[in-house]
């Protein structure tokens, strides 16, 4: 059974990489404490079982905010024998994207499954496969629009965007994803890549035949991402991250560093905080504070845009906030990191 459904897992990886990729993922500042949700290779295979979470306020000073809501919970099963260390891992992550105070809202669901091969016998080094599925409801509440095309009887006297989005309000979609892992007692390295495949309805405008809706069937991403921490002098740690995105018309490397300095450390407790910064281009510097503490992790980013939207004197304020906590029994004794 489980021969089977590793094969079966390979069988659509491999499918979803070699023909075109459709699809959208959150856009977030802290995806190094997130990438659950991006990388679907990484649900269960941390020290412990885990439940994480975000709150994202885009443009708080401009107006109503854009608000991104997400939660996760992964954890691994179906151990070997005579190892504490599972083989599989599943997840489940749960996502809101607000506009205006949730007048239009995308909520979606996602359960992945991840499976993963050791290279050596102290099974520090690992590649994992996961594959997830996704389901994607967008709900739009007219009675609090205001707008200059007319709207009436349920649908727009003119065509505009918002015909576009009364007609596509749910989509499935399927992503994969690989990540190559090492984690000893002095580094945590990981190495991977996910792309994604949606379905949605293509076709016509309902009320205007002539306005084609195939640029929302264009929207392509790949995702690449590295993780690197390692423990140096006086047990401090150097957090290195960078991620390529690609997306429809958004193309953009993210990539920046921390220090992690250790405090009130023992055997059991794993306590650090970190300090730095990063930098998407053409968009935001972010710096960054974070704390490790035991079986919590907290993370906290301010993004500083650089566009045009601070010459135009609006600007933006976007905070970003993470909170994760584990739970169960520790499964390897590698490295603590703000990466597991």
């Amino acid at each position: 059974m489980i021969r089977m459904l590793r094969n079966i897992m390979l069988l659509v990886a491999f499918t979803l990489f070699v023909f075109k990729v459709q699809a959208q993922a959150p856009f977030i500042s802290q995806t190094f404490n997130n990438n659950q949700f991006f990388n679907p290779a990484s649900v269960g295979f941390g020290s412990y079982n885990r439940f994480s979470s975000i709150y994202r306020s885009q443009f708080t000073s401009v107006g109503r905010p854009y608000k991104t809501i997400g939660l996760n919970v992964d954890f691994g099963f179906l151990k070997n024998e005579g190892a504490d260390m599972n083989n599989l891992g599943f997840g489940i992550q749960g996502l809101s994207e607000q506009i205006l105070d949730g007048i239009l809202q995308t909520n979606s669901i996602t359960a992945t499954l991840a499976d993963r091969v050791f290279f050596d016998d102290s099974r520090t080094t690992y590649l994992s496969l996961g594959i997830g599925a996704t389901f994607v409801n967008r709900t739009v509440d007219y009675s609090s629009l205001i707008f200059g095309d007319q709207f009436t009887s349920g649908r727009l006297l003119n065509a505009t965007s918002m015909e576009v989005l009364n007609n596509n309000f749910s989509k499935n979609s399927l992503n994969v994803g690989f990540l190559f892992s090492r984690n000893n007692n002095n580094s945590f390295f990981q190495l991977g890549m996910s792309s994604y495949f949606i379905g949605r309805s293509t076709g016509y405008n309902s009320t205007n035949d002539s306005a084609r809706v195939s640029p929302l069937n264009e929207f392509s991403q790949v995702l690449g991402q590295l993780n690197y921490e390692q423990i140096f002098s006086g047990n401090k740690t150097l957090l290195i991250h960078a991620n390529y995105q690609n997306r429809y018309e958004n193309e953009f490397v993210y990539a920046g560093a921390a220090i992690g300095i250790p405090f009130n450390e023992t055997y059991e407790s794993t306590n650090r905080m970190y300090v730095g910064c990063f930098y998407r281009t053409k968009d935001a510097v972010v710096p960054y504070i974070g704390l490790l503490l035991n079986k919590y992790k907290f993370g906290f980013t301010y993004d500083i845009y650089n566009n045009d939207m601070t010459i135009a004197n609006l600007k933006p304020q976007t905070f970003e906030f993470t909170l994760s906590t584990y739970f169960g029994k520790r499964r390897n004794e590698g490295m603590r990191s703000l990466f597991d």
